[in-house]
């Protein structure tokens, strides 16, 4: 095969994502109404019937009888842009395919146009992007979200039906929730556009982050590492069409990490406004602090003079806010949930079984615990480019498999960002095998075919990441 078939193929795998993508578009703005109206949706039916008197095409959302009936309609498009994506990665991930710089170039352009058709999609399974509104319209107003629940009247306009609590952001996401909701004025459009605008900045620029930082590995690695985020829909649709700020915190960690490669100062800052978005990234301080102290050479004056700005930014940020321990309230909040975590994978082969797995169950969390403080030691040892990405890489999977209590569909990027800077790894190709099936368990939220189906969606996803580690394990080793 040559550069010119290759190049072809890349085409056509980018139509066959571009049909998908577009369709999932479309249809969202008649499948939202028609899957929250289960539900009793009132704002958000009273939003969409609002907006159906100025486009009466979208009372055809009627013609959806059923949430089963919304998530079929979802699959099928969401089946074809998966399937192209893999069949790019397996396409590029052979170390003989002859990838060059204009493949490269294509599979950006293809991402970003993906970017820009599901800019336009309206969120149809969550409302998180309107949870961002309501906090952020009360910060405009002097409320605090941190400390306040939302009251019925701060929803006005909004498409948002959820329950009050208080605010489990990061005080860094809520000054921009603010900011987008002091231009927005009264407009939920000019809101809804606003806050894609951010999520696409961010989205765009972690596209052009992970091209930067992978610019000394071959130029197939680097295809097949813009495929694997710029492709794939837990990065694309679940951040831009669904509208999930988790690619804000990815972006400032990939920023750091570039900079952080590149012995910049400026790097810790990036971090902590990561950190300041959702916090999950807060475990990567340890890398920063061993890059600069063996990498670097940091002396003790040096080092300390390095974490002033970060820390400033950290506690000024938080003293616009924190006012008690209650600051934290939404995150206790939304820790008692519990579902789609490998634990619970083994949950299911418990529940058909009958074998009592809380031993492996224990196992599992441990051997993410344990890798990421392996790979966090070797980058100590030797602290090489290849060490601390896998030490990266190592500790957000940790984070996203074994410390947090839930992993939603949109998680999977905080790990898939960085696993695909070295996307011939196991642990890489584990997380890539993760992000597939994960926009597919949005289903089991509005829909329960059987006892414990939650349990047996988690099975699915991790045996389908198993599955593609060790099928593509023979394609990742060097020729």
């Amino acid at each position: 095969m040559d550069t010119a078939s290759l190049r072809l193929r890349v085409n056509l795998l980018g139509c066959a994502a571009l049909a998908g993508y577009t369709v999932l578009t479309v249809l969202s703005w008649v499948q939202a109404p028609a899957l929250w109206r289960a539900e009793n949706a009132g704002n958000m039916l009273a939003f969409f019937a609002e907006l159906a008197l100025r486009f009466p095409v979208l009372g055809y959302y009627h013609s959806f009888t059923s949430s089963e009936a919304v998530i079929v309609s979802t699959w099928a498009p969401l089946g074809l842009v998966t399937l192209a994506c893999v069949l790019l990665v397996l396409l590029l991930a052979r170390p003989a395919t002859p990838a060059d710089a204009a493949v490269q170039q294509l599979i950006f352009n293809w991402s970003l146009t993906f970017a820009g058709v599901c800019l336009l999609a309206f969120p149809v399974f969550t409302q998180d992007m309107w949870l961002s509104a309501v906090w952020g319209r009360m910060i405009a107003t002097g409320v605090n979200p941190y400390y306040q629940m939302f009251t019925p009247e701060m929803l006005a306009g909004l498409p948002l039906d959820h329950f009050p609590m208080v605010m489990s952001y990061g005080p860094l996401w809520g000054l921009l929730s603010t900011i987008v909701m002091l231009v927005a004025g009264n407009s939920v459009l000019a809101a809804g556009i606003l806050f894609k605008a951010v999520l696409a900045a961010a989205w765009a620029g972690s596209l052009v982050l992970i091209d930067q930082i992978t610019q000394a590995r071959p130029v197939r690695e680097r295809c097949v590492a813009l495929a694997m985020f710029g492709w794939a829909p837990s990065s694309v649709s679940q951040s831009l069409a669904e509208g999930h700020n988790d690619i804000v915190l990815v972006a400032f960690a990939l920023l750091w990490l570039l900079l952080l490669l590149r012995a910049h100062s400026a790097a810790p800052v990036a971090l902590v406004a990561s950190v300041l978005c959702k916090y999950v990234t807060a475990p990567l301080l340890l890398i920063d602090a061993i890059a600069a102290w063996r990498r670097q050479r940091a002396g003790w004056t040096q080092f300390l003079t390095r974490q002033v700005a970060p820390v400033l930014l950290g506690l000024g940020t938080l003293a616009v806010f924190y006012r008690s321990p209650a600051f934290f309230e939404g995150i206790r909040v939304v820790s008692e949930w519990h579902f789609l975590r490998p634990s619970d994978a083994l949950l299911a082969i418990e529940q058909a079984t009958g074998l009592y797995t809380l031993a492996l169950r224990i196992a599992v969390v441990a051997f993410f615990v344990l890798l990421a403080a392996y790979w966090s030691a070797v980058s100590l040892w030797a602290p090489t480019v290849t060490s601390l990405q896998k030490a990266v890489i190592a500790i957000m999977a940790a984070v996203l498999f074994a410390a947090v209590s839930h992993v939603w569909p949109w998680y999977a990027i905080w790990a898939l960002a960085p696993a695909a800077l070295l996307p011939d790894w196991w642990l890489s190709r584990f997380v890539f095998g993760v992000s597939l099936s994960m926009p597919f368990t949005l289903a089991a939220w509005w829909s329960e075919p059987f006892p414990h189906h939650m349990e047996f969606a988690a099975l699915v996803v991790y045996a389908t990441a198993c599955v593609w580690t060790v099928a593509t394990a023979a394609r990742a080793r060097p020729s």
